[in-house]
């Protein structure tokens, strides 16, 4: 894995913080929940890519990780889902034009585009109206693209755990 994923994965986790609306302490969307958007806006978006690329998993964005640094001030006890794939399949000569699609169908959608790379092949942006960090990365020699999910920050039941002060 090149070093680029490896800090977009990371800039992820961290920057998804807990940037969506939810309230501090109060319910969430559940794991299951976040995980079945994550899967639902990655097939969403492969849906419009031509050439249709093949979905290799980044086995590593199966684990579940911590929220941290919320920037909402809300508990470190609650969670982020991610998932990344791959986009295997696409001819080399046709990569600047996927992340065109990608880039298209995301404005198209409503949600807010955070930052392009000058060659149009990194993207990062956020779904609305749920806030999910959604990204485009080129790996290698710009010959390879992954896309990134990842949600907010969430409450692994969809509510915080009962405290254990008495």
């Amino acid at each position: 894995m090149s070093r680029l994923i490896a800090m977009i994965i990371a800039i992820a986790i961290l920057a998804t913080g807990c940037t969506g609306g939810e309230a501090v302490n109060g319910p969430t969307m559940t794991q299951a929940e976040a995980l079945v958007r994550v899967e639902q806006l990655i097939k969403e978006t492969v849906a419009v890519i031509r050439p249709r690329p093949r979905l290799d998993l980044y086995r590593p964005s199966l684990n579940v990780n911590s929220c941290l640094d919320p920037t909402d001030g809300g508990s470190e006890d609650r969670i982020v889902i991610g998932r990344s794939y791959y986009l295997r399949d696409i001819p080399r000569y046709q990569v600047a034009e996927v992340a065109r699609q990608v880039k298209q169908y995301w404005e198209q959608q409503g949600y807010y585009i955070e930052g392009v790379s000058a060659n149009g092949l990194n993207i990062a942006g956020h779904s609305q109206p749920d806030d999910f960090l959604i990204s485009l990365a080129s790996t290698g020699n710009n010959d390879v693209l992954n896309l990134g999910v990842t949600s907010p920050c969430v409450w692994p039941n969809g509510t915080p755990e009962p405290s254990s002060d008495t």
